[in-house]
């Protein structure tokens, strides 16, 4: 799974919008079900008023959905500054739409520097959402602490998002990565931490799976014996989601003082 949707890509092309380049899921990816309820899809509106979904995201507070600066940053550049966001784990399947999505302001970290320095933003939803508990984040150092204590290496990276996992070849167009809008989890491996950034091998040769098209700003979890905590969100990785995943640092300082406000609104 990975990045903005490959989607985007045609509907960036036909009306004109500018995209930044995407990436899809790898590997084993398994359907999720209710299995992470507070991950959601953040829809693009089109101008006939469908919904696509084009990035990933979870629900950290009850009106504060976690996501890729990117991609909340494509969203106002094409000037949709309200967004759209649903938990449907089901919503790109030929059935009804189980939940009517929700509706908040797009809120880029002002610290966003293209294409993925501080890649970490929000929707700040009208309304809290009912029925599903947010997520917890990771405390400040909690990748640092697992480095030290010499235990990052074997820990099992879960990512979870709206990204393709089926890479369709078009006719003198190349390879595609269409979405489903099913939401899915794959297991990754421990690759590098930087100061900013965690990269997860995503390599299948090694028995990885990962993220690609689609998954941007979607979460990656990791199980602290007492529940999972969400470390990082979907940044970026090698064009063909094969190899690596770079993910924004969400243990960090910064981002957490980005949050914070949000976090404590009722």
């Amino acid at each position: 799974m990975k990045k903005l949707l490959g989607l985007i890509a045609a509907v960036a092309l036909s009306f004109g919008l500018l995209a930044s380049p995407a990436l899809a899921q790898t590997g084993s990816a398994v359907e999720d079900g209710q299995g992470h309820p507070n991950v959601g899809a953040l829809l693009l509106a089109l101008p006939e008023g469908n919904l696509i979904p084009v990035c990933s995201g979870t629900l950290v507070a009850p009106r504060v959905f976690l996501t890729a600066s990117h991609c909340a940053s494509l969203l106002e550049s094409i000037g949709q500054t309200r967004a759209y966001v649903t938990f449907d784990p089901y919503f790109g399947r030929n059935a009804p739409i189980q939940t009517t999505p929700y509706v908040g302001d797009v809120i880029t970290n002002p610290a966003y520097k293209r294409p993925y320095q501080n890649d970490a933003s929000l929707v700040l939803l009208d309304h809290a959402v009912v029925g599903i508990a947010p997520a917890v984040i990771a405390p400040v150092g909690f990748l640092d602490g697992l480095r030290e204590e010499g235990t990052i290496r074997s820990a099992a990276f879960t990512n979870v998002g709206y990204g393709s996992s089926e890479m369709l070849v078009v006719p003198k167009s190349g390879p595609t990565f269409p979405s489903d809008g099913i939401r899915k989890w794959t297991i990754s491996g421990f690759h590098a931490l930087t100061r900013l950034q965690i990269h997860l091998n995503q390599n299948l040769a090694r028995g990885y799976s990962g993220t690609g098209y689609g998954d941007s700003g979607g979460p990656t979890f990791v199980d602290t014996g007492s529940g999972p905590v969400v470390i990082s969100v979907v940044s970026t990785g090698d064009v063909p989601c094969y190899a690596t995943a770079v993910n924004q640092r969400v243990d960090l300082a910064d981002v957490q003082a980005f949050l914070a406000p949000y976090l404590e609104m009722e």
